[in-house]
């Protein structure tokens, strides 16, 4: 078991090579069911067949995530303990250029499968050490009409599961639109919310359309999303990995009953910004992780949260001695909540206290986050904090965030200390 944690980034041009090997792969006994037929390949293969399934099972057995390829259509689902999760529901990519991926055409070329236990030590967290044991499958496929190749990849963890695209020509592509659905059972709820609005627990296909003339408009929510099913099982929808994408949001799709489908955000979430219809990658690329974190609780949800760091990108920092990580507890925006925020925060072991944007002036329309409002002594709250040990990490919003970016970053001219 490893002790160090190697990321693999993308993994791309090795699932671009037929026959070629991850340098992560410990390839296991798993199963790939091609048509009505095992392939009888072994971890690796290539395969031309019309329709094919395959299906990554959690270490532990109780989670599986299946990828279907019928009819030249792709789909997934999940179950867990053999209840359904997420019914057999739609995969795809839209490009610029009119070409959809996964939805029709779609031919099987080649895949892969392996079994990975590993550990690895985060900067912060929970846990000093967190274990990332799962199986992973993967299919390399082509579009048969614009013969684009691309692939998807699915891993099945005892915490959950988790399934990404990937585009493997070698170039540029343009992406304008994600079209992975997920179809939920019957008596599911979803706990819908924008930003910091108050949650609204609704059927899939009714989540209230929400949104400004700034922001992105419809039947939207953000994600993580709470999904909770009859008998009890939770599920946590949410991404991973995204580096260079869109941030995803989840949205009902008319005429769908029981169905969200992945929206990928085209303005900014708060304030204004410039409108993003489409995103040019520079390929191989992987898209995030569509994760969902599983459990039979609330609180199992908490305990799983690990997952989403498992698949994330490995920490670049060489150096990560300065984070000092911590419990924050917001205040009011006056001195007397930041003295007595110092005062709870000490009584409850807790590390720092936080005044939000605003402490600077109003929200969005102050860009000077050098001054405190007249309610707020920031000298004697830090000094009060300092004292007694606790932190103080004011925030600022966008606009005052850039602008004191900018006043760090501008030339200056230097004299002699004296």
């Amino acid at each position: 078991m490893e002790t160090s944690r190697r990321r693999e980034q993308l993994g791309l041009q090795e699932a671009a090579r037929p026959g070629a090997l991850s340098r992560r792969g410990i390839l296991k006994g798993a199963a790939v069911t091609v048509g009505a037929a095992s392939l009888g390949l072994g971890a690796m293969g290539e395969a031309h067949a019309a329709d094919a399934a395959m299906t990554a099972t959690s270490p532990d057995g109780s989670n599986k995530i299946t990828v279907s390829l019928v009819g030249g259509a792709l789909s997934w689902s999940v179950k867990r303990a053999g209840t359904t999760v997420v019914d057999t529901s739609a995969l795809g990519l839209a490009m610029s250029d009119g070409t959809t991926l996964g939805t029709a055409n779609t031919v099987m070329t080649a895949y892969q499968h392996w079994t990975k236990d590993s550990t690895w030590t985060p900067v912060y967290g929970r846990n000093a050490t967190i274990r990332d044991h799962y199986q992973e499958m993967r299919w390399k496929l082509q579009d048969s009409s614009s013969g684009v190749a691309f692939g998807i990849q699915i891993r099945a963890y005892d915490a959950g599961v988790a399934l990404r695209y990937t585009l493997l020509d070698t170039g540029k592509a343009t992406i304008s639109d994600e079209l992975t659905s997920f179809v939920f059972p019957d008596g599911t709820l979803v706990y819908s919310a924008r930003d910091e609005n108050v949650y609204s627990a609704v059927a899939p296909d009714a989540i209230p359309s929400t949104g400004t003339s700034s922001t992105d408009v419809g039947p939207l929510t953000d994600m993580p999303l709470l999904v909770t099913q009859v008998g009890g099982l939770r599920a946590c929808v949410c991404e991973s990995s995204r580096v260079n994408y869109p941030r995803g949001m989840l949205t009902s799709v008319p005429g769908q009953s029981n169905t969200v489908r992945t929206y990928l955000m085209k303005k900014t979430a708060r304030g204004s910004g410039t409108t993003q219809t489409t995103s040019t990658v520079t390929t191989p690329f992987a898209t995030p992780w569509r994760v969902l974190v599983l459990g039979s609780s609330d609180t199992d949800l908490v305990d799983n949260a690990e997952l989403v760091l498992n698949l994330a990108p490995a920490n670049a920092l060489t150096d990560t001695t300065w984070i000092r990580p911590g419990k924050v507890f917001r205040c009011n925006l006056t001195t007397a909540a930041g003295i007595a925020g110092v005062d709870f925060a000490v009584a409850r072991d807790m590390d720092y206290i936080e005044y939000d944007a605003g402490w600077y002036g109003p929200e969005f329309t102050t860009t000077d986050a050098t001054t405190a409002i007249p309610d707020i002594d920031l000298p004697m709250v830090i000094n009060h904090a300092t004292a007694n040990g606790i932190g103080c990490a004011p925030s600022w919003d966008l606009q005052a965030g850039w602008r004191l970016r900018s006043q760090m970053m501008a030339p200056r001219k230097w004299s002699p200390a004296r």
